[in-house]
């Protein structure tokens, strides 16, 4: 799932949320809730060791599926389940619910969007697997078919022949020059 997509989702649940506990606190940490989870790429990247990082460079590795190894620290049942039991079996401020409720949305939109096996969205799945993305991966979204092809070419480690020829299209930084009237 793109940042993007969680940042709109997010917003729109911080807005109901900020709603309905009349709160900005909660507002504020529906939206953290729902879009830091994603921090936890920024080890991936890291820890498998893919090069200088740019943003730029991240977020389309991230997006593309090329890196080999998923760590996804916090990616997992086991920090949301506990969340979640604190954040509704005890008294909890309003912000602490709306936390909660921005993490689930943020997992319920990746095991929607990723194509992962939902064992994956545990760390301890994830670890038996040896951290190996191919395993666990079940189906392809469209941004990362668009680099490899197909999910054979994908398990494989090989991009297939008919992706081989494609090119992330340059976007210009500003639109045609027209002339001024």
């Amino acid at each position: 799932m793109t940042p993007s997509r969680h940042a709109v989702a997010s917003a729109a649940l911080a807005a109901g949320c900020g709603l309905a506990w009349r709160s900005p606190e909660a507002a504020a940490a529906a939206f953290v809730g729902g879009t830091l989870l994603d921090v936890d790429h920024w080890f991936d990247y890291t820890w498998n060791r893919v090069g200088p990082f740019t943003v730029r460079r991240f977020v389309r590795l991230c997006v593309e599926y090329r890196l080999p190894k998923f760590y996804l620290l916090m990616h997992s049942f086991e920090w949301l389940i506990p969340f979640w039991l604190a954040a509704w079996m005890l008294p909890a401020p309003p912000w602490v619910r709306a936390c909660t409720l921005g993490l689930i949305l943020h997992m319920a939109m990746d095991m929607a969007g990723n194509g992962m096996a939902l064992g994956a969205y545990w760390f301890v799945y994830r670890w038996r697997h040896g951290f190996d993305a191919r395993a666990m991966v079940l189906r392809l979204p469209p941004e990362a078919i668009c680099w490899w092809g197909s999910l054979g070419a994908y398990r494989r480690g090989r991009r297939s022949r008919s992706a081989r020829g494609y090119r992330r299209p340059e976007v210009p930084e500003r639109g045609p020059k027209r002339p001024v009237p």
